[in-house]
């Protein structure tokens, strides 16, 4: 049999050094086997999911549960004062007057209630006839304030005039044409205030005056 000559390619030449060069080395190639899949084998488990999403849910599930809770918690704090004020009102059945006292504030609202002149800061108007409704006294931490309310078939104008000299020239008065407002501040605890209105249809035409004094607890 015949010898066959040299493969050519084999044999590399000697570089500028007189050296021969390393023979030549294969590279592995830069890819991955695909193996086939055997038929009535299991699938392959799925890739484990992303944590990422579930923790902002939760965060989110955490804060809207917080409010919920402070949300009930607001209703039941409202529940329990409204309880608390209901107890506290009181209505005679005889006499029709009305009280709220709670820690600090006590009321009474009392249709035929009838106030003296000194409770009042100043003198009623001659002959006028005590309204049955608006008249109470109401006492905040020591401070008072009451009202009354009264008619009176004398004109408002002659009213007006009546308290413009009772209270003297400190006081002070705006009209407004069907109604006026007076005010004497006699101390910075003490203030009387009136308000005098005629309308033909209320009160079958009366002057209708309402005298509110205030005295507030001077300060230590």
């Amino acid at each position: 049999m015949a010898e066959l000559p040299e493969n050519p390619g084999s044999q590399i030449p000697p570089d500028h050094t007189g050296a021969s060069a390393p023979p030549f080395q294969p590279v592995a190639p830069q890819y991955q086997q695909v193996v086939p899949p055997i038929p009535g084998a299991p699938p392959p488990p799925p890739p484990p999911a992303k944590s990422g999403g579930g923790g902002v849910l939760k965060i989110i599930l955490i804060i809207l549960g917080i409010m919920a809770f402070l949300v009930l918690l607001v209703v039941c704090m409202l529940a329990y004062a409204c309880h608390k004020v209901k107890q506290s009102f009181h209505t005679d059945s005889k006499t029709g007057e009305t009280s709220l006292s709670i820690p600090g504030m006590s009321v009474n609202a009392d249709s035929g209630k009838k106030f003296t002149s000194s409770e009042l800061g100043v003198d009623i108007y001659p002959g006028a006839d005590p309204s049955k409704s608006g008249n109470l006294r109401m006492n905040i931490a020591g401070s008072s304030v009451v009202s009354a309310t009264f008619t009176t078939s004398d004109s408002k104008d002659k009213v007006v005039d009546f308290y413009k000299d009772k209270l003297g020239s400190n006081s002070t008065s705006m009209d407004f044409g069907e109604s006026a407002i007076l005010t004497e501040k006699k101390s910075d605890q003490d203030q009387v205030s009136i308000t005098i209105s005629q309308k033909s249809n209320e009160d079958e035409g009366k002057t209708k005056f309402v005298i509110q004094h205030t005295t507030v607890k001077k300060a230590n």
